[in-house]
């Protein structure tokens, strides 16, 4: 992953969870992803996996592409 690409995960989860009115607590609860990670993967400090992102975006309603796609710029959803 590149630099460019994790800040913009970082972002995109950030952004989707407050769009949702979650704090890091309520994310964590609901993915089953420690409010550490959650933190560090926000912060851009934290490389996160894919099986980490699938949990983190289901917890959020949306598919890892949804949340990848978000993370690049598209808007349009990935099939």
């Amino acid at each position: 992953m590149t630099d460019a690409l994790s800040q913009s995960l970082a972002s995109t989860l950030r952004d989707a969870r407050a769009a949702r009115d979650l704090s890091v607590n309520a994310l964590a609860e609901r993915s089953g992803v420690s409010r550490a990670m959650i933190t560090k993967i926000e912060r851009g400090e934290a490389q996160p996996t894919a099986a980490l992102l699938g949990r983190l975006s289901a917890a959020l309603g949306m598919t890892l592409s949804e949340l990848v796609a978000r993370a690049e710029g598209g808007t349009r959803r990935l099939v």
